[in-house]
C-alpha cells in the first residue's frame, strides 16, 4: 500500500502548511477484520471468495517481513518537507513502496495544476 504525504491547498489559503499522513504502515487493521461465521458462503463464491484472505496474507507478510515498513520513515519524510522552503515542496511525497503511486502522482500533476489554475488558485502552489 503506498504511503504518502499530501499538501492541503485549503489550509494554504489561511497560511497553514499542513501535511497528511496516508496510512499504509502497520495498524490495528488485522485486529478489526471481521470474517464470516460460516465458511460455506465464502466457499460458494469460488476464487472471488478467496480474495480477502489472499489480501490479508499479503499485507501480513509485508508488515512482518524483514523489509517491513518503518513508521519512522514518515517522520523523516515530514522533517525533510518541513525543512524545505515554501514553494519548493512537492504536492505529494511517496514514502515506502510506491506500488505505482509515484507514476500516478506524476500523471495527475498536470491535471491537478490545470484545475488549480482554472479555479484561480495557482498562487497556492508557491506557498506549498
Amino acid at each position: 500500500m503506498p504511503r504518502g504525504i499530501t499538501f492541503d491547498y485549503q489550509k494554504a489559503i489561511a497560511g497553514a502548511t499542513q501535511l497528511f499522513r496516508k496510512h499504509g504502515y502497520p495498524t490495528n487493521l488485522f485486529a478489526s477484520v471481521q470474517t464470516p461465521a460460516g465458511t460455506e458462503v465464502t466457499k460458494s463464491y469460488g476464487e472471488v471468495g478467496q480474495i480477502p484472505d489472499a489480501m490479508f496474507k499479503t499485507f501480513r507478510s509485508m508488515f512482518e517481513g524483514k523489509d517491513a515498513p518503518n513508521p519512522h520513515d514518515i517522520a523523516e519524510a515530514v522533517a525533510k518537507l518541513v525543512g524545505q522552503s515554501r514553494g519548493s515542496r512537492a504536492t505529494r511525497t511517496v514514502v515506502g513502496a510506491a506500488f505505482g503511486s509515484d507514476k500516478a502522482n506524476e500523471d495527475i500533476a498536470p491535471v491537478q495544476a490545470k484545475v488549480v489554475e482554472a479555479l484561480g488558485l495557482s498562487y497556492l502552489e508557491k506557498i506549498a
